[in-house]
């Protein structure tokens, strides 16, 4: 089953991801192993193609040394 489009994550945020990992050397699966995700799972957010909960955006942010931060508008 497809996603909605308002399902998915933000095209930005999945970008970041993908441009961090390269940027320290990591392939997807180490990323995967140290957020506690499926390979599958990870590749599919860094694409935009899933939308994780907090709970394991948190955990792959974590894996690439990264944290949530709120940030007032």
């Amino acid at each position: 089953m497809k996603s909605k489009k308002k399902d998915l994550i933000d095209p930005k945020l999945a970008e970041q991801l993908k441009e961090t990992r390269e940027a320290k050397g990591l392939t997807q699966v180490e990323v995967a192993k140290e957020a506690k995700v499926s390979d599958t799972f990870y590749a599919m957010t860094e694409r935009g193609e899933t939308n994780p909960s907090l709970a394991k955006l948190n955990r792959i942010l974590k894996a690439l040394g990264l944290k949530i931060v709120a940030k007032k508008e």
